[in-house]
Protein backbone atom coordinates (compact mmCIF):
# COMPACT_ATOMS: atom_id res chain seq x y z
CA UNK A 1 0.00 0.00 0.00
CA UNK A 2 1.57 3.44 -0.57
CA UNK A 3 1.34 5.75 1.96
CA UNK A 4 0.84 9.64 0.50
CA UNK A 5 2.18 12.64 2.45
CA UNK A 6 1.89 16.18 2.39
CA UNK A 7 4.81 16.35 0.13
CA UNK A 8 4.42 13.39 -1.87
CA UNK A 9 5.33 13.94 -5.92
CA UNK A 10 1.34 12.63 -6.70
CA UNK A 11 -1.73 13.81 -4.76
CA UNK A 12 -4.00 12.02 -3.19
CA UNK A 13 -7.42 10.77 -4.86
CA UNK A 14 -9.77 12.70 -4.55
CA UNK A 15 -12.45 9.14 -4.81
CA UNK A 16 -11.66 5.64 -3.75
CA UNK A 17 -11.97 3.77 -6.92
CA UNK A 18 -15.08 1.75 -7.21
CA UNK A 19 -15.16 -1.81 -7.30
CA UNK A 20 -14.85 -4.07 -10.55
CA UNK A 21 -17.74 -6.27 -10.30
CA UNK A 22 -17.85 -9.25 -12.98
CA UNK A 23 -20.36 -9.84 -15.52
CA UNK A 24 -23.14 -11.58 -14.43
CA UNK A 25 -24.10 -14.81 -15.77
CA UNK A 26 -25.73 -18.18 -14.38
CA UNK A 27 -22.10 -20.03 -13.89
CA UNK A 28 -21.71 -16.69 -11.30
CA UNK A 29 -24.79 -16.87 -9.60
CA UNK A 30 -24.36 -20.39 -9.25
CA UNK A 31 -21.39 -19.51 -7.57
CA UNK A 32 -22.11 -16.88 -5.38
CA UNK A 33 -24.72 -19.10 -3.80
CA UNK A 34 -22.38 -22.27 -3.80
CA UNK A 35 -22.29 -24.30 -0.41
CA UNK A 36 -19.45 -26.23 -1.20
CA UNK A 37 -17.50 -23.60 -2.23
CA UNK A 38 -17.85 -22.03 1.18
CA UNK A 39 -17.20 -25.18 3.04
CA UNK A 40 -13.77 -25.31 1.28
CA UNK A 41 -13.22 -21.74 1.80
CA UNK A 42 -13.18 -20.68 -1.45
CA UNK A 43 -13.54 -16.59 -2.20
CA UNK A 44 -16.29 -15.40 -5.12
CA UNK A 45 -15.63 -12.34 -5.97
CA UNK A 46 -18.95 -9.67 -6.14
CA UNK A 47 -21.10 -9.72 -9.85
CA UNK A 48 -24.12 -8.52 -10.70
CA UNK A 49 -27.77 -9.97 -9.28
CA UNK A 50 -27.55 -13.84 -9.35
CA UNK A 51 -30.87 -13.84 -10.53
CA UNK A 52 -34.57 -12.13 -10.99
CA UNK A 53 -36.37 -12.20 -8.24
CA UNK A 54 -40.39 -13.39 -8.57
CA UNK A 55 -42.81 -11.18 -7.99
CA UNK A 56 -43.48 -12.83 -4.46
CA UNK A 57 -40.16 -12.86 -3.50
CA UNK A 58 -39.82 -9.08 -4.26
CA UNK A 59 -42.72 -8.71 -2.37
CA UNK A 60 -41.44 -10.49 0.84
CA UNK A 61 -37.94 -8.59 0.20
CA UNK A 62 -39.45 -5.22 0.68
CA UNK A 63 -41.47 -6.47 3.63
CA UNK A 64 -37.77 -7.62 5.21
CA UNK A 65 -36.71 -4.05 4.85
CA UNK A 66 -39.66 -1.76 5.84
CA UNK A 67 -39.51 -4.31 8.97
CA UNK A 68 -35.69 -3.60 9.11
CA UNK A 69 -36.33 -0.03 9.18
CA UNK A 70 -39.17 0.25 11.62
CA UNK A 71 -37.07 -1.93 14.12
CA UNK A 72 -34.03 0.34 13.47
CA UNK A 73 -36.17 3.50 14.59
CA UNK A 74 -37.08 1.86 17.72
CA UNK A 75 -34.09 0.16 18.35
CA UNK A 76 -32.28 3.15 21.78
CA UNK A 77 -29.36 4.64 19.72
CA UNK A 78 -25.61 4.32 20.61
CA UNK A 79 -24.87 7.76 22.83
CA UNK A 80 -21.57 8.85 21.31
CA UNK A 81 -19.02 10.89 23.44
CA UNK A 82 -19.19 14.23 22.86
CA UNK A 83 -15.47 14.64 22.34
CA UNK A 84 -15.33 11.49 20.00
CA UNK A 85 -18.24 13.15 18.17
CA UNK A 86 -17.17 16.40 17.22
CA UNK A 87 -13.08 16.08 16.45
CA UNK A 88 -12.88 13.88 14.04
CA UNK A 89 -9.41 12.11 13.80
CA UNK A 90 -6.57 12.90 11.34
CA UNK A 91 -4.29 10.31 9.56
CA UNK A 92 -0.63 11.13 9.08
CA UNK A 93 -0.78 12.96 5.84
CA UNK A 94 -3.17 14.94 7.80
CA UNK A 95 -1.15 15.94 10.74
CA UNK A 96 1.92 16.61 8.46
CA UNK A 97 0.67 18.85 6.24
CA UNK A 98 -0.61 20.94 9.19
CA UNK A 99 2.42 20.76 10.41
CA UNK A 100 4.31 22.26 8.05
CA UNK A 101 1.83 24.81 7.28
CA UNK A 102 2.36 25.73 11.08
CA UNK A 103 6.03 26.04 10.66
CA UNK A 104 5.63 27.88 7.29
CA UNK A 105 2.90 30.62 8.94
CA UNK A 106 5.92 30.56 11.49
CA UNK A 107 9.06 31.48 9.77
CA UNK A 108 6.97 34.15 7.94
CA UNK A 109 6.03 35.87 11.64
CA UNK A 110 2.75 36.25 10.31
CA UNK A 111 0.69 37.98 13.33
CA UNK A 112 2.93 39.54 16.43
CA UNK A 113 0.14 38.23 18.90
CA UNK A 114 -1.48 35.29 19.77
CA UNK A 115 -4.74 36.24 18.09
CA UNK A 116 -3.07 37.36 15.02
CA UNK A 117 -1.35 34.03 14.56
CA UNK A 118 -4.95 32.02 15.16
CA UNK A 119 -6.17 34.29 12.73
CA UNK A 120 -3.44 33.61 10.42
CA UNK A 121 -3.50 29.64 10.76
CA UNK A 122 -7.18 29.54 10.07
CA UNK A 123 -6.67 31.91 7.26
CA UNK A 124 -3.48 29.80 5.80
CA UNK A 125 -5.94 26.69 6.28
CA UNK A 126 -8.30 27.90 4.39
CA UNK A 127 -6.23 29.56 1.66
CA UNK A 128 -3.60 27.00 1.44
CA UNK A 129 -4.47 25.33 -1.71
CA UNK A 130 -5.62 28.59 -4.15
CA UNK A 131 -3.99 31.36 -2.05
CA UNK A 132 -7.33 33.19 -1.53
CA UNK A 133 -8.98 32.46 1.82
CA UNK A 134 -12.88 33.75 2.23
CA UNK A 135 -13.63 35.76 5.59
CA UNK A 136 -16.37 37.28 7.41
CA UNK A 137 -17.19 38.35 10.04
CA UNK A 138 -18.92 35.90 11.92
CA UNK A 139 -15.54 34.13 11.59
CA UNK A 140 -13.88 36.85 13.98
CA UNK A 141 -16.80 35.96 16.50
CA UNK A 142 -16.30 32.37 16.78
CA UNK A 143 -12.48 33.04 17.08
CA UNK A 144 -12.84 35.26 20.23
CA UNK A 145 -10.85 38.00 19.43
CA UNK A 146 -9.95 39.95 22.12
CA UNK A 147 -9.39 42.87 19.28
CA UNK A 148 -10.64 41.39 15.76
CA UNK A 149 -9.43 44.81 13.98
CA UNK A 150 -5.80 45.14 15.78
CA UNK A 151 -5.73 41.57 14.63
CA UNK A 152 -6.72 41.85 11.26
CA UNK A 153 -4.34 44.96 10.67
CA UNK A 154 -1.59 43.67 11.94
CA UNK A 155 -1.63 40.71 9.03
CA UNK A 156 -2.54 43.51 6.78
CA UNK A 157 0.22 45.68 7.49
CA UNK A 158 2.98 43.01 7.49
CA UNK A 159 1.08 42.41 3.79
CA UNK A 160 1.18 38.70 4.88
CA UNK A 161 -3.24 39.26 4.00
CA UNK A 162 -4.35 41.10 1.07
CA UNK A 163 -7.60 42.83 2.63
CA UNK A 164 -8.76 45.33 4.56
CA UNK A 165 -10.08 45.13 8.16
CA UNK A 166 -13.57 46.97 7.28
CA UNK A 167 -13.99 44.96 4.59
CA UNK A 168 -13.28 41.72 6.53
CA UNK A 169 -15.34 43.12 10.01
CA UNK A 170 -18.41 43.91 7.61
CA UNK A 171 -18.83 40.98 5.53
CA UNK A 172 -21.75 38.42 6.64
CA UNK A 173 -21.89 34.53 4.91
CA UNK A 174 -23.58 35.39 1.95
CA UNK A 175 -21.19 38.27 0.96
CA UNK A 176 -17.65 36.76 2.27
CA UNK A 177 -14.79 38.89 2.21
CA UNK A 178 -12.15 37.59 -0.17
CA UNK A 179 -8.25 37.49 0.66
CA UNK A 180 -5.29 37.32 -0.75
CA UNK A 181 -2.75 35.16 0.87
CA UNK A 182 0.87 35.72 -1.58
CA UNK A 183 3.07 33.59 0.45
CA UNK A 184 1.16 30.69 -0.58
CA UNK A 185 0.19 31.94 -4.15
CA UNK A 186 0.58 29.03 -6.51
CA UNK A 187 -0.61 26.38 -4.59
CA UNK A 188 2.65 25.20 -2.86
CA UNK A 189 1.16 21.76 -1.54
CA UNK A 190 0.07 18.70 -3.78
CA UNK A 191 -2.42 17.67 -1.74
CA UNK A 192 -6.27 17.32 -2.22
CA UNK A 193 -8.92 19.13 -0.71
CA UNK A 194 -10.09 16.86 2.06
CA UNK A 195 -6.59 16.86 3.23
CA UNK A 196 -6.70 20.66 3.92
CA UNK A 197 -10.43 20.50 5.19
CA UNK A 198 -9.83 17.48 7.54
CA UNK A 199 -7.11 19.73 8.29
CA UNK A 200 -8.48 22.33 9.39
CA UNK A 201 -11.77 21.06 11.21
CA UNK A 202 -9.88 19.24 13.52
CA UNK A 203 -7.97 22.99 14.23
CA UNK A 204 -11.86 24.40 14.69
CA UNK A 205 -12.98 21.65 16.61
CA UNK A 206 -9.58 21.07 18.88
CA UNK A 207 -10.24 25.04 19.54
CA UNK A 208 -13.51 24.42 20.92
CA UNK A 209 -13.30 20.94 23.02
CA UNK A 210 -14.60 21.64 25.97
CA UNK A 211 -11.11 21.87 27.76
CA UNK A 212 -10.83 25.20 26.12
CA UNK A 213 -13.47 26.42 27.21
CA UNK A 214 -13.59 30.76 27.95
CA UNK A 215 -9.53 30.19 27.91
CA UNK A 216 -7.76 33.02 26.32
CA UNK A 217 -6.58 32.36 22.63
CA UNK A 218 -2.73 31.94 23.52
CA UNK A 219 -3.71 28.82 25.69
CA UNK A 220 -5.68 27.31 23.06
CA UNK A 221 -2.85 27.53 20.77
CA UNK A 222 -0.40 25.91 22.56
CA UNK A 223 -2.71 23.45 23.32
CA UNK A 224 -3.46 22.70 19.96
CA UNK A 225 0.36 23.29 19.20
CA UNK A 226 1.05 20.28 21.25
CA UNK A 227 -1.57 17.74 20.66
CA UNK A 228 -0.64 18.41 16.67
CA UNK A 229 2.73 17.22 17.63
CA UNK A 230 1.66 14.10 19.78
CA UNK A 231 1.94 10.60 18.63
CA UNK A 232 -0.66 7.96 18.14
CA UNK A 233 0.11 7.11 21.82
CA UNK A 234 -0.20 10.62 22.83
CA UNK A 235 3.23 11.15 23.96
CA UNK A 236 5.02 14.52 22.26
CA UNK A 237 8.29 16.20 22.22
CA UNK A 238 9.04 19.33 20.79
CA UNK A 239 11.66 22.30 20.93
CA UNK A 240 10.56 24.92 23.21
CA UNK A 241 11.42 27.50 21.58
CA UNK A 242 9.32 26.33 18.19
CA UNK A 243 6.67 26.51 20.47
CA UNK A 244 7.23 29.66 21.87
CA UNK A 245 7.65 30.64 17.74
CA UNK A 246 4.73 29.19 16.30
CA UNK A 247 2.15 30.12 19.06
CA UNK A 248 3.90 33.47 19.18
CA UNK A 249 4.59 34.13 22.83
CA UNK A 250 6.59 36.87 24.59
CA UNK A 251 9.12 33.94 25.63
CA UNK A 252 9.78 30.92 27.66
CA UNK A 253 8.39 32.33 31.17
CA UNK A 254 4.56 32.45 29.40
CA UNK A 255 5.45 29.59 27.81
CA UNK A 256 5.78 28.10 31.31
CA UNK A 257 3.29 29.58 32.46
CA UNK A 258 1.04 27.71 29.98
CA UNK A 259 2.29 24.57 30.07
CA UNK A 260 1.31 24.95 33.85
CA UNK A 261 -2.22 25.60 33.03
CA UNK A 262 -2.56 22.92 30.57
CA UNK A 263 -1.15 20.27 32.86
CA UNK A 264 -3.87 22.14 35.62
CA UNK A 265 -6.54 20.99 33.80
CA UNK A 266 -5.66 17.60 32.75
CA UNK A 267 -4.58 18.44 28.72
CA UNK A 268 -1.17 17.36 29.24
CA UNK A 269 0.63 15.48 31.84
CA UNK A 270 3.91 13.84 33.15
CA UNK A 271 6.18 17.32 31.44
CA UNK A 272 9.26 17.52 32.07
CA UNK A 273 12.07 19.73 30.04
CA UNK A 274 15.09 20.18 29.79
CA UNK A 275 17.97 20.88 27.25
CA UNK A 276 15.65 23.19 25.67
CA UNK A 277 13.03 20.25 24.83
CA UNK A 278 9.68 20.03 25.98
CA UNK A 279 8.22 16.27 26.77
CA UNK A 280 5.12 15.16 27.88
CA UNK A 281 1.82 12.98 27.06
CA UNK A 282 -1.73 14.10 26.24
CA UNK A 283 -4.25 12.55 28.93
CA UNK A 284 -6.83 10.58 28.56
CA UNK A 285 -9.28 12.70 27.54
CA UNK A 286 -7.29 14.54 24.85
CA UNK A 287 -5.81 11.65 23.45
CA UNK A 288 -8.53 11.17 20.90
CA UNK A 289 -6.90 14.27 19.29
CA UNK A 290 -4.09 12.87 17.78
CA UNK A 291 -3.65 11.60 14.25
CA UNK A 292 -4.49 7.64 13.41
CA UNK A 293 -1.39 5.92 11.73
CA UNK A 294 -1.75 4.28 8.24
CA UNK A 295 -2.13 0.86 8.59
CA UNK A 296 1.15 -1.50 7.77
CA UNK A 297 1.85 -1.71 4.36
CA UNK A 298 0.67 -5.58 3.04
CA UNK A 299 2.95 -7.76 1.98
CA UNK A 300 3.35 -8.26 -1.66
CA UNK A 301 1.95 -11.83 -2.23
CA UNK A 302 4.18 -14.26 -3.82
CA UNK A 303 5.58 -17.75 -4.84
CA UNK A 304 8.44 -19.24 -5.86
CA UNK A 305 8.89 -20.80 -9.33
CA UNK A 306 7.68 -24.57 -9.88
CA UNK A 307 8.99 -24.93 -13.38
CA UNK A 308 12.53 -24.55 -14.80
CA UNK A 309 12.76 -20.40 -15.76
CA UNK A 310 15.57 -21.45 -18.48
CA UNK A 311 13.13 -23.17 -20.29
CA UNK A 312 10.60 -21.56 -23.12
CA UNK A 313 7.20 -21.02 -21.57
CA UNK A 314 5.38 -23.17 -24.53
CA UNK A 315 7.67 -25.82 -23.74
CA UNK A 316 6.55 -26.09 -20.14
CA UNK A 317 3.24 -25.56 -20.43
CA UNK A 318 3.31 -28.63 -22.93
CA UNK A 319 4.80 -30.32 -19.92
CA UNK A 320 1.90 -29.97 -17.81
CA UNK A 321 -0.91 -30.66 -20.21
CA UNK A 322 0.28 -33.13 -22.85
CA UNK A 323 -0.98 -36.85 -21.91
CA UNK A 324 -3.05 -35.38 -19.04
CA UNK A 325 -6.16 -33.61 -21.60
CA UNK A 326 -8.91 -36.12 -20.71
CA UNK A 327 -7.84 -36.20 -16.65
CA UNK A 328 -8.19 -32.21 -16.74
CA UNK A 329 -11.37 -31.94 -18.91
CA UNK A 330 -12.87 -35.41 -16.64
CA UNK A 331 -11.70 -33.18 -13.65
CA UNK A 332 -13.73 -29.85 -14.31
CA UNK A 333 -16.88 -31.89 -15.65
CA UNK A 334 -16.68 -34.12 -12.04
CA UNK A 335 -16.35 -30.46 -10.35
CA UNK A 336 -19.06 -28.75 -12.06
CA UNK A 337 -21.46 -32.15 -11.07
CA UNK A 338 -20.66 -31.37 -7.33
CA UNK A 339 -20.88 -27.52 -7.10
CA UNK A 340 -22.98 -26.88 -10.27
CA UNK A 341 -20.87 -23.98 -12.05
CA UNK A 342 -17.20 -24.05 -12.94
CA UNK A 343 -13.67 -23.76 -11.15
CA UNK A 344 -11.71 -20.38 -11.36
CA UNK A 345 -8.66 -20.19 -13.37
CA UNK A 346 -6.74 -20.18 -10.08
CA UNK A 347 -8.34 -23.17 -8.41
CA UNK A 348 -7.90 -25.75 -10.99
CA UNK A 349 -3.83 -24.49 -11.01
CA UNK A 350 -4.09 -25.48 -7.67
CA UNK A 351 -5.51 -28.70 -8.10
CA UNK A 352 -2.76 -29.37 -10.49
CA UNK A 353 0.31 -27.77 -9.40
CA UNK A 354 0.21 -25.00 -11.73
CA UNK A 355 2.04 -21.92 -11.14
CA UNK A 356 -0.18 -19.80 -9.22
CA UNK A 357 -0.95 -16.55 -9.91
CA UNK A 358 1.56 -14.82 -7.79
CA UNK A 359 4.56 -17.20 -8.89
CA UNK A 360 7.00 -15.50 -11.53
CA UNK A 361 6.42 -18.36 -13.98
CA UNK A 362 2.32 -17.92 -13.92
CA UNK A 363 2.37 -17.03 -17.57
CA UNK A 364 2.93 -20.86 -17.85
CA UNK A 365 -0.43 -21.54 -16.69
CA UNK A 366 -1.76 -19.07 -19.06
CA UNK A 367 -0.28 -20.78 -22.30
CA UNK A 368 -1.61 -24.06 -20.05
CA UNK A 369 -4.53 -23.02 -20.42
CA UNK A 370 -4.42 -21.51 -24.41
CA UNK A 371 -3.24 -24.85 -25.01
CA UNK A 372 -6.37 -26.95 -23.76
CA UNK A 373 -8.89 -24.23 -25.43
CA UNK A 374 -7.46 -24.52 -28.61
CA UNK A 375 -7.17 -28.70 -28.34
CA UNK A 376 -10.94 -28.06 -27.45
CA UNK A 377 -10.67 -29.91 -24.36
CA UNK A 378 -11.68 -26.83 -22.58
CA UNK A 379 -14.19 -23.82 -22.90
CA UNK A 380 -16.10 -21.34 -21.48
CA UNK A 381 -13.25 -18.97 -20.82
CA UNK A 382 -15.14 -15.58 -21.63
CA UNK A 383 -17.48 -16.53 -18.78
CA UNK A 384 -16.82 -16.29 -14.97
CA UNK A 385 -16.60 -19.69 -13.53
CA UNK A 386 -17.71 -20.79 -17.00
CA UNK A 387 -15.21 -23.13 -17.69
CA UNK A 388 -16.47 -26.63 -19.05
CA UNK A 389 -15.16 -29.60 -20.97
CA UNK A 390 -15.19 -28.89 -24.55
CA UNK A 391 -16.17 -31.00 -27.98
CA UNK A 392 -12.64 -33.09 -27.55
CA UNK A 393 -13.71 -34.50 -24.60
CA UNK A 394 -17.17 -35.02 -25.21
CA UNK A 395 -15.88 -36.72 -28.84
CA UNK A 396 -13.75 -39.26 -26.82
CA UNK A 397 -16.76 -40.17 -23.87
CA UNK A 398 -19.24 -40.21 -26.33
Amino acid sequence: MTQHTATSADPLPDEIPRPRFLRPNDDLAAAMECARCKERGISVPPGGAPRRLTNAESKRLKKEKKRARAEARTRPQEKIPADRKRVPRMGPHHAEFFRDLWARVASERAGATADSRLLALTCALRGALKGQANLTGQDLRVLRLEDAHAALSDLVGQGWLGTTPEAVIGSDPLHPALCDLPSLSGSPYRIGNGVRSRASGWFSRTLAHKKMRKKPNRLRLVAAYLALHAEPDGRLSVRAQDAVEGCALSGPGELAELLTWLTEISWIEGLSAGGGALDASLTEVTLPLTYVPLPPATPPSTAPASTPMDVPVADRARDLVEGREERLARWVHEYRAEHGHGPSWSVLARAFAWPPRQAPDHDVTHEAFRILAEGGWLTGFGLPFGLRPGRAFEARTS
